[in-house]
């Protein structure tokens, strides 16, 4: 049974994709869903080694005819979810499932050992809030703290099967030189942000006000002046001032209104990406 995703068809257009990419003949590259292998003929030409990651077993069946004679690709028959990633150097090049953009960019953002680049083909919606801009979102924000995030451009609809009913766009996740936050705290800075995004409310003063007092939220004013702010209106840096303050500030009791609030809560909040 074919797994929902749209299929890019026309390999031109995969050549061109490529072309923009810096993917070459030293690296390691990662396709989640290569389907029925349109992109996965491109990129063994391009890189050193490709590992494939194809859940549905006839797609994969099929890959392993077509591709039986290739020396530099790995075929595995695994949901991408449950993959262990790459403990080497590596790069993305994927057509993802539209419907799992988010799950599979989060495993990246959790995992230990980041891909340098990460190229995808995402719904255009989904791209803009990666990249955020003037507005930032919950997405756009955690994935700044390792990836400078830049749309490369949009594809014709006509490129697809089937044909899908919105716009599609290339984007780029480029790895960041250096670590913004240190991992063991990385959990609990992208837990506070999640909060403050998915209280729905107005400002700064109101999504966070069971976390601080109003004294504290004087301090906080009087420092980074992003009371009247709404989450979506705060930069990455100030998120990471804002983060500073509440490990300094806020007790235990309130910490835990946060602590773990992405695990024991997502499910029942509509995240957004």
């Amino acid at each position: 049974m074919l797994l929902s995703q749209n299929f890019i068809k026309d390999p031109f257009v995969v050549k061109e994709l490529l072309a923009v990419s810096s993917i070459n003949s030293n690296d390691l590259v990662v396709e989640i869903g290569p389907g029925r292998g349109i992109i996965t003929k491109e990129l063994i030409l391009k890189a050193k080694e490709v590992v494939a990651i194809e859940k549905d077993l006839d797609l994969y069946q099929s890959l392993i005819e077509k591709f039986k004679d290739t020396k530099n690709l790995k075929i595995l028959n695994k949901d991408f979810l449950n993959w262990n990633l790459p403990t080497l150097p590596y790069k993305v090049f994927s057509n993802i499932p539209f419907n799992i953009t988010a799950e599979i960019i989060d495993k990246f953002l959790k995992s230990t050992n980041h891909p340098t680049e990460i190229y995808f083909i995402l719904q255009t919606e989904a791209a803009q809030k990666y990249q955020g801009g003037e507005i930032e979102t919950q997405s756009s924000i955690l994935a700044k703290i390792f990836y400078d995030v830049e749309i490369l451009g949009e594809i014709d609809r006509t490129a697809f099967t089937p044909k899908p009913q919105i716009n599609i766009s290339f984007i780029k996740f480029t790895l960041k030189n250096q670590d913004l936050i240190d991992q063991e705290i990385y959990q609990q800075f992208r837990d506070f942000v999640i909060y403050g995004f998915n209280q729905w409310k107005a400002d700064i003063f109101n999504a966070y006000k069971k976390i601080f007092s109003y004294q504290q939220f004087k301090l906080i004013n009087q420092k980074l002046k992003i009371n009247q702010l709404k989450p979506s209106q705060l930069k990455l840096n100030q998120w990471f001032d804002f983060f500073d303050i509440y490990q300094k500030f806020a007790p235990v009791s309130k910490k835990d209104l946060i602590d773990g609030f992405e695990s024991k809560y997502l499910r029942k909040i509509r995240v957004r990406i």
